[in-house]
This record gives C-alpha cells, sequence and structure tokens, in this order.
C-alpha cells in the first residue's frame, strides 16, 4: 500500500513539474509567422472592385465575413438547440456583405459562384445560405465572375435592396397591356422597401413585375436574386 502512494506522488509531482516548466513555458514562447498573400483570389478581387463600384458611396462592401458576426439563432430555443443552430453557422461565411455606409448594418449578401463543379459541399452550403438569408430577412443575390464586367447589372440588382443606389433610367412596358410602368416601392409585407414595376394603367391593369426578372441577359446568363 505504502508504495502504491509513493507512486500516485511522484506521478502527481511529474505533471505539476511538466505543465510549470513545458506546457506554460512553451505557451510563452514566441513564435514567428509569415503572410499568405492576398485575402481574395484574382476572380474574387476583380468581383469585389466591380461591387464596390457599384455600390458606390451608399454602402460599404465587406469581404468573407463569418456568419456569426451578422446573424445568431432565434430566440425561443434551449441550450442544445442554441448550440446545434450556431455551430451550423459558425464555420461558414458570406462572400460579400454590402452594408450601410453609416451604421454598417447588413443590407445585402452577395454570393459569388466560383464556376467549380457543383458537389455535395457546394449544395450544402448553398442550402444553409439560403435558409439564413431567408429567415434571417437578408436579401440574398447571386453572381458569377461575368459580373465583374458589368457593374450595370449589379447596381440594378442592388437598387431593388439600397433605395439610395440610383440606376440608369429604364423604361419597361407592360406585357398585358403594353402601357409604360411605373416604378414602386413596397411600403408593407414581406418586400417591403424592395422596388417593383407596375402598370400605369392601374387599377385597370393590375399587372406587376419584380425589378430584377428583365435584363439583357448573355449567353443565357442567369440574373436572377434569389430571394
Amino acid at each position: 500500500m505504502t508504495n502504491i502512494f509513493i507512486i500516485v506522488a511522484l506521478l502527481v509531482v511529474f505533471f505539476v513539474v511538466i505543465q510549470k516548466y513545458v506546457i506554460r513555458h512553451d505557451g510563452s514562447k514566441s513564435y514567428a509567422y509569415r503572410r499568405k498573400g492576398p485575402v481574395l483570389t484574382s476572380a474574387e478581387s476583380t468581383f469585389y472592385h466591380a461591387l464596390t463600384a457599384a455600390v458606390g458611396e451608399h454602402g460599404i462592401v465587406l469581404t468573407k465575413v463569418s456568419m456569426t458576426q451578422v446573424v445568431t439563432p432565434s430566440k425561443g430555443l434551449n441550450k442544445k438547440q442554441w448550440f446545434i443552430a450556431n455551430n451550423r453557422v459558425a464555420r461558414s461565411q458570406f462572400n460579400f456583405l454590402v452594408c450601410d455606409a453609416r451604421t454598417l448594418e447588413p443590407r445585402v449578401v452577395v454570393e459569388l459562384d466560383d464556376g467549380k463543379e457543383l458537389t455535395k459541399l457546394k449544395v450544402e452550403r448553398e442550402k444553409l445560405l439560403m435558409q439564413v438569408c431567408k429567415t434571417a430577412n437578408i436579401p440574398l443575390i447571386g453572381a458569377n465572375i461575368r459580373y465583374s464586367y458589368q457593374v450595370g447589372k449589379l447596381r440594378r440588382l442592388l437598387a431593388a435592396h439600397i433605395d439610395l443606389i440610383e440606376t440608369d433610367k429604364e423604361v419597361r412596358f407592360c406585357k398585358r397591356c403594353g402601357s409604360p410602368m411605373n416604378i414602386k416601392v413596397a411600403s408593407q409585407g414581406e418586400f417591403k422597401g424592395r422596388r417593383f414595376f407596375t402598370c400605369s394603367r392601374q387599377p385597370h391593369c393590375t399587372y406587376t413585375e419584380n425589378y430584377n426578372v428583365v435584363f439583357e441577359l448573355d449567353d443565357g446568363e442567369d440574373a436572377e436574386s434569389l430571394t
């Protein structure tokens, strides 16, 4: 029995010494680091400059923003549910986030398609992204690298969600009666604050159109916003 106590005592002393002189000393050691290079890839950088040009002085464009800095699980969850919900977004990020120029409140999320093959991981990310933005009521716009050379189209997409952005004057005609259409802003409901086209002959013609629906697209390009 005495031998057992001696062995236990020696082990305790051994671990105390290890913690004091090895682990703590190693934790205070100074390490050297090196820069990894540009934060964005060449394609991302090109798109970033196009996006900042489209936003202009009406917003601030942030890149690779952690989702947990922008959203948090809704109230009413117990601790386990909150942890699971938060863990789903903890390792994900928004490609580009357009914020209010003064308050830095999130206004629009822009997801850049890298053009790579659609994988299971990519599909899961897109589903998560759409779910997060929809439930948090943050507009989500999908774009591809060709938008880097089409600032006007980017500006038009953003204008549906950021009223301060002025787009080139556009004339559309009602697909039902052929009359000119007017631009209005939704004053209530789920899409409050967003722009849409309405027929100038209302109430005789009730045709309306999403602001982002009609584009002169190149090679079948999809320019729809995701929300």
